[in-house]
């Protein structure tokens, strides 16, 4: 008993230096836009902007990821990089799972614009969309960045350290809350408060602690594969250019919130202890590992 609360406080230890590290990086990376007060709801592709700013925008993206490699890295019982991006080569799940990954997100948008239909509310000329040539290269930066820039933080040192000691569920309501607050740094910077509101901010709120709760029982069911979480994200991603609607409503709209919701509801209920088990744990260090001499 005493190991085990020993090791729950070490992980926990762990996971409050990643997420001060989490908001240092993504201040340092967020930093040249106060600096050559750029208003971050006006850039584009075409948008001539300073090296630095460039550079740091791509630092708020990968922050997750970041903190994480620095956290397990230097702080003891942290476990080593190695242990942190071993998930990423678990591959072997059912074929099942990369589908619903893939393709879940986009069945959900379309969900979304069937319940948009039946009240009534505008939708867009096309429901589904093929990106050009410029969309796409654009959306292969989004999904490296979503994907491994993200989820290697939020999957994979939050969701396992966490459930180690306080359950599957509320680990994923935790990393949820963080990953909610980290998504809102765009608002407080230059220009940002101007076109969030209020509605924006707890509906970005739910909709990400409903999708934390999604992926760690995708993590958990496919015993701890951060390469299906990552796909997962990256299945977003992809929605968000393929389904229309979603491109612009998805943080600030209430239908794709509550479709998330009824989806995390859904899944906490009838998986109920799979989900609370907590089987995706953190992979063996190599000394537990290693076989006795």
């Amino acid at each position: 008993m005493a190991s085990w609360r020993s090791n729950g406080a070490r992980h926990d230890t762990v996971v409050i230096v990643w997420i001060i590290a989490l908001f240092a990086i993504t201040a340092l990376g967020a930093a040249p836009l106060w600096f050559y007060r750029l208003d971050l709801s006006k850039l584009t592709f075409s948008t001539p902007v300073p090296i630095v700013a460039g550079v740091g925008i791509e630092i708020t993206a990968y922050a997750p990821t970041l903190a994480a490699i620095l956290t397990v890295a230097v702080v003891p019982g942290g476990g080593g990089v190695g242990r942190l991006l071993r998930p990423i080569g678990k591959w072997r799940s059912g074929i099942h799972w990369y589908i619903l990954a893939l393709l879940g997100p986009s069945l959900l948008f379309l969900i979304g614009d069937v319940v948009r239909l039946a009240l009534g509310l505008p939708l867009p000329p096309h429901w589904l969309a093929i990106p050009g040539a410029a969309a796409l290269a654009f959306l292969t930066g989004a999904l490296i960045a979503g994907s491994f820039g993200e989820e290697v933080g939020w999957r994979g040192l939050g969701q396992p350290r966490l459930q180690a000691r306080h359950g599957a569920f509320w680990a994923a309501v935790a990393v949820g809350a963080v990953w909610s607050i980290w998504h809102l740094w765009p608002a407080v910077a230059p220009g940002g408060l101007n076109s969030t509101t209020w509605s924006d901010v707890v509906l970005t709120v739910v909709r990400l602690t409903a999708t934390s709760i999604l992926y760690a029982w995708i993590y958990n069911s496919t015993q701890g594969s951060l390469l299906l979480v990552m796909l997962a994200h990256a299945g977003h991603n992809l929605a968000v250019r393929f389904v229309p609607s979603a491109d612009s409503v998805q943080h600030g709209d209430p239908v794709v919130a509550t479709l998330y919701v009824v989806a995390a509801i859904t899944v906490a209920v009838t998986t109920g202890s799979r989900l609370m088990s907590g089987r995706g744990a953190l992979p063996p260090s190599p000394r537990a590992t290693a076989k006795p001499k």
